[in-house]
C-alpha cells in the first residue's frame, strides 16, 4: 500500500487529474471508512482470520488492475475499492492482537504491531520509488501485489481467536444501529480524528513540498516520518501501560504541534527532514497509546466493533485532512503552510478534549 503513495500524484498529473490529487488518499480513506462496521461485524462473528485474509486478497486484486485500469475514473474507482485492504485487514488484525495479549500489556503490544508496520510503511516509498524510475510504474505495481500475496499466505495459516464463531451468511452484512459505532470509545475516537487530520495533509502536500525543496526521492519524508516512530513506539506503549494513556497521549499531541509548525516553516530540505522526523516521534507515541485506550474502554465482546470506531475515525480524519488540505493549497506553494498551521490547530484542540472530558470514563466492563 505504502509503495505506491509517493508515485501516485505524479501517475494521477500524467493522466490529466492534477485537480483530483486529494482523491488519492481521500477516497482509499472514504472506503475504508464505509466499510469498518461491516469489518468490525465480521470480526466479531465470523473470526478475525477470515476478514484478515479477506482484505489481504483486495490488496492482491487491486495492486494489479492498476496497470490495465482505463483513465482517470477508473483509477479513482480503483482507489475507491483498494480501501477495502485496510478497512478489513486492519481492524481484524487489531483485534486479533488484542485477543491474545494480557491487559497490562496492551500498550507495549500496540507498539510493536505499529512498529513491524512502521518498518515496512518506511522502506516501501523507497522502494516504490526506486522500482518505479528503473522499472517504471507497473513494475511497481506488480512488485506490491507480490507482496501483498506473501501477507495473505502468513495469514492464511494463523489460529482463530474468538468462540463459536458463525459461518458467513449475507444477513451479517445487515446492519444494526449499535454496529455503526461502539459509544464507549466516543473521547479517543475525536482525539484520533483531530490527530490524523494532519497525516492526511502530509501525505496530499507534503510529497510536493519535499519537490519544491529538490529532494532527490520524494519517498524520504514517508521513510523519514514512519522510521523515527519506530525506537519510541514500544517505549511508549510500555509507558502508557505504567503511567497513564492521559499522560502519554499529552506528551505525544504537544509534541505532534511542535512538528506540524516547524513543517509549516520549513524553507530548505534540512528544515523539512528535522520537522518529519519530529511528526514521527509524535505518531509512535500517540498511536499505540490510542489503540490501547480503546481496547481498555471498549467492551471486550465489541472488541472488533470499538476498534473499527477508532478506525472509522482515524479514516475520516486522513480522508477529510486529504481534500481539505487539498483545497487550501490549490497546487500553490505558498499555500502550503496554511495547511500544516490548520492541522496544528486541530492538535491543540485534541489537547483540551484530552485535558478537559477524561473524566467521562465508562464503566468498567470485566473480561
Amino acid at each position: 500500500m505504502n509503495m505506491l503513495l509517493p508515485e501516485l500524484p505524479a501517475y494521477l498529473d500524467s493522466m490529466g487529474g492534477q485537480n483530483y490529487k486529494g482523491a488519492i488518499i481521500g477516497l482509499f480513506t472514504l472506503s475504508a471508512c464505509i466499510s469498518r462496521p461491516f469489518s468490525g461485524r465480521l470480526a466479531d462473528t465470523i473470526g478475525r482470520v477470515p476478514v484478515i485474509i479477506f482484505g489481504t486478497v483486495v490488496a492482491v486484486v487491486t495492486n494489479s488492475l492498476y496497470i490495465v485500469v482505463p483513465g482517470i475514473l477508473g483509477f479513482l474507482i480503483l482507489r475507491l475499492i483498494h480501501g477495502l485492504t485496510i478497512g478489513f485487514n486492519s481492524t481484524g488484525a487489531t483485534a486479533y492482537i488484542s485477543d491474545i495479549v494480557p491487559p497490562e500489556k496492551r500498550g507495549e503490544a500496540m507498539g510493536f504491531f505499529g512498529l513491524m508496520n512502521n518498518v515496512g510503511a518506511g522502506l516501501a516509498p523507497i522502494l516504490g520509488s526506486f522500482v518505479s524510475k528503473n522499472y517504471g510504474m507497473d513494475a511497481m505495481f506488480l512488485t506490491a501485489s507480490v507482496l501483498a500475496l506473501g501477507s495473505a499466505s502468513v495469514f492464511w495459516n494463523i489460529n482463530e481467536t474468538i468462540k463459536n464463531k458463525q459461518a458467513f451468511k449475507l444477513n451479517l452484512l445487515k446492519l444494526e444501529k449499535q454496529d455503526l459505532a461502539e459509544k464507549r470509545v466516543w473521547l479517543p475516537a475525536i482525539v484520533m480524528f483531530l490527530v490524523v487530520f494532519s497525516f492526511g495533509t502530509i501525505l496530499t502536500v507534503g510529497f510536493d513540498l519535499a519537490e519544491q525543496l529538490h529532494s532527490s526521492n520524494k519517498g524520504l519524508i514517508l521513510m523519514i516520518m514512519t522510521l523515527s516512530s519506530i525506537g519510541i513506539r514500544v517505549i511508549a506503549g510500555k509507558f502508557s501501560d505504567r503511567y497513564g494513556r492521559k499522560s502519554i497521549l499529552l506528551i505525544g499531541l504537544t509534541i505532534l504541534c511542535i512538528g506540524l509548525i516547524l513543517l509549516a516553516n520549513a524553507q530548505n530540505l534540512t528544515n523539512l527532514y528535522i520537522a518529519i522526523s519530529i511528526v514521527g516521534i509524535a505518531n509512535g507515541i500517540n498511536n499505540p497509546t490510542l489503540f490501547a485506550w480503546v481496547t481498555d474502554w471498549g467492551n471486550p465482546k465489541n472488541r472488533g466493533r470499538a476498534i473499527s470506531t477508532l478506525f472509522i475515525a482515524l479514516e475520516t480524519g486522513v480522508g477529510v485532512g486529504s481534500f481539505v488540505s487539498a483545497a487550501v493549497y490549490e497546487n500553490k506553494f505558498s499555500n502550503i503552510p496554511i495547511a500544516f498551521y490548520m492541522s496544528a490547530g486541530l492538535v491543540v484542540l485534541a489537547i483540551f478534549i484530552l485535558s478537559f472530558t477524561w473524566k467521562y470514563k465508562p464503566k468498567l466492563i470485566l473480561e
